[in-house]
Formats: C-alpha cells, structure tokens, sequence
C-alpha cells in the first residue's frame, strides 16, 4: 500500500500554530483602532455629561422641597427607612469605612474596567450598553435642570434634621473622594446614575456570559452599591429606583431602534459595521429537492 510521504512537512502545523481568536483581538491594527475610537468617544461624552450637569446653577430652595416631597411620599408608602439604615451601621466603624469607600471607589472605576472589558470582548455588545448609557445621561441631564432634588446628606444644612449625616463628604469623613469643580452639582439627586449605573454595569455582565457565579457577582455588586449609597446618605430609595427606570426606559429604546432601524441612518448612531448593508441570507424558502438531488449538489 503506498505511503504518503512527510518528509516536507513543515514542523509546525495544525491548532498549535494558530493563535486563536482571542489574541487576534489584540494583533488586528484595524481592530483595535476602532476600541480605541470607541473608548476616546465613550469618555468625552462621559466628560459632556458631567460638565454639563455642572453648570446647572444651584436652586436650593426648590431642591429641598422636592426632597421633602419624596419623604412625604415615602412615608406615605411605608418606606422611609432610609435613615434607620444609617443609623445602623453608623457607629460601626468597619461598615461605615466600607460604605464610604463603596460609594466613592467602586462607582466609575468598577463602570470603567467593565467597560474596557466588555468593548474588548464584544464591541457590538459594549456600544449597546454605551448607548444606553449616552441615554440615561441626557434624560438625566434634562431631569437636573428641571427637577433638581436636594440628597438626603443636605437636608440638615438647609434646616430640615432628619438625623442623616454626610458620611462621605463630611469633615469626619475617611475617604478621599475627588470631585473636579466644574463636575460638582450637589442638587442632582434624580435619578440617580449611582446606583442606576451599576444596575446597568451589572446587566451588562449577565447578557454576556452564562457563568453563575460571575451573574451572582453581578447581582451582589448593585445590591452592595444600593446599601452604600443609602448607608452614606446619599440618596433615597426613590432616587434609586428613579434611576433605574430611566436605564431601562433608556435600554428598551435603544432595543426598539435597533430593531426597527436595522441597516438605516440609525445604525451609525447605533454602531452598527454593517450600516446600510442588508445581510444576504439567500432565498427565503428554497424549493424542495428529492434525495437524489440533494446527494448530487450537497444539500443536506
């Protein structure tokens, strides 16, 4: 029987030699142009954002009475609880050092690796949650101006002492958290992106991998950032829960755009690399061929 020859085989063939699609990622100049056009986009509008909210002028008077609103609303509703939270974990130096430093370190750095992440693994998947984000963030900005709302933290400056203390930015406080001026609007409680963002930060997570425990994670991350953000008084539970409907008002329009605007104008907003191109998916329903044809021409 005849042999066939491997003298000329080259040494290094087959899977081995192929790097895989994972460190293709990072060997593709076009590739990781557009990551680097994305992230460049995705941080100046980040920096639009908090500008912007910034420049609102403050209007103390109307923000405190929103905010007792919302306590009156609250306890309408059973549901103002929010100083008895802080209250007890106040005195209790190791979680109250942990909600501050929830509050202020495990915000936009926890968004940002996530981030990072998501556009290197899936760039389709991370300009869906960055367009829910730009969303949010104008819908936020328009709230702001026209309903800015005092955070639970104020309220004893301007005269109103429900008990709640400035844990973060007080003078007792043990963190550092660094707030540009021009960022700063004290009054821009609702929604609040705080929480939402994380909220969305964590669904992010859960649309992209299966794996249960990385999804529990998820889940606890939003979860811990609602109790710090309560636990500092920053907020209260109706900023929160504003917060997380306007992400997902904002989730379910950018859904309803891809859909109905697949291959028009809005797939350059969107992000979409096939913009304008209809994806040939050949006859809709082919004509039905006997066995023997089918054996002929490879149809299976």
């Amino acid at each position: 029987m005849h042999q066939p020859t491997t003298a000329n085989t080259p040494a290094n063939t087959g899977p081995a030699s192929d790097p895989g699609p994972r460190a293709s990622r990072f060997r593709d100049p076009r590739r990781l142009g557009i990551i680097s056009l994305e992230l460049l986009g995705t941080v100046g509008f980040v920096l639009f954002y908090f500008t912007v909210r910034g420049l609102r002028p403050e209007a103390i008077e109307s923000s405190v009475q929103r905010s007792l609103h919302i306590i009156e609303f609250e306890q309408r509703l059973g549901i103002f609880w929010e100083i008895t939270w802080q209250q007890a974990f106040i005195s209790n130096s190791l979680a109250l050092s942990s909600a501050n430093f929830i509050y202020a370190w495990l915000h936009f750095p926890v968004m940002a690796v996530i981030g990072v992440w998501l556009l290197v693994r899936d760039i389709e998947r991370f300009r869906f949650i960055r367009n829910v984000l730009v969303i949010s963030a104008l819908i936020g900005i328009v709230s702001y101006y026209l309903l800015p709302t005092a955070p639970p933290r104020l309220m004893e400056l301007h005269g109103y002492d429900f008990g709640f203390v400035d844990t973060v930015h007080g003078a007792a406080s043990d963190v550092n958290y660094p707030q540009p001026g021009p960022f700063v609007n004290d009054y821009a409680a609702v929604p609040s992106f705080h929480f939402a963002w994380i909220a969305l930060s964590s669904a992010a997570i859960w649309i992209t991998t299966t794996n249960r425990w990385v999804r529990a994670g998820a889940i606890a991350m939003s979860a811990i950032m609602w109790w710090a953000v309560v636990v500092t008084g920053n907020h209260f539970f109706l900023d929160m829960v504003m917060g997380g409907i306007v992400v997902a008002i904002s989730w379910m329009l950018v859904s309803a755009l891809q859909q109905r605007s697949r291959g028009g104008w809005w797939d350059a907003v969107l992000g979409h690399p096939q913009s304008g191109k209809k994806k040939d998916d050949g006859p809709s329903q082919p004509p039905a061929a006997s066995p023997a044809k089918s054996a002929e021409t490879g149809v299976q």
